[in-house]
């Protein structure tokens, strides 16, 4: 008897925890281009962070101007950054000199961020962001 009602517990918690379908959340593929001042971005991140729900958020690398990832249906903000090293600037503190590198992008497209995209089912979700210094 306690065999089977512990067989039993089993199989009902087995059934309530590891079901074989996704239920996960609806995803898309988004992809698309980042300039700066009209070059493409060697290397950089970009984030899309759910501004609805649970506001998960979603990065990828940017590889020569160029992004892919996939995302969850819905409105996001986007953040994007990058950096550069800095011609003639090194840091000697470690005793060797060190080439120095500098964020370059501007914090109101990621700490104070003014980029928004919405992903849709169905739609291309393809968003491309030209940034500028001024």
């Amino acid at each position: 008897m306690r065999t089977s009602l512990a067989l039993l517990v089993c199989l009902i918690l087995g059934s309530l925890g590891c079901s074989s379908s996704t239920s996960g959340p609806d995803m898309h593929v988004v992809q698309g281009t980042v300039t700066f001042d009209g070059q493409p971005i060697e290397t950089g991140r970009i984030l899309f962070r759910q501004t609805e729900g649970d506001g998960r958020a979603y990065a990828t690398e940017i590889v020569d101007g160029s992004y892919q990832l996939e995302v969850k249906e819905g409105p996001s903000e986007i953040a994007i950054t990058a950096s550069r090293l800095i011609p003639g600037k090194f840091d000697h503190s470690n005793g060797t000199p060190e080439q120095m590198g500098e964020m370059y992008i501007p914090a109101r497209y990621n700490q104070k961020t003014e980029l928004n995209a919405l992903v849709t089912s169905g739609g291309d979700n393809q968003f491309s962001f030209d940034l500028t210094t001024k």
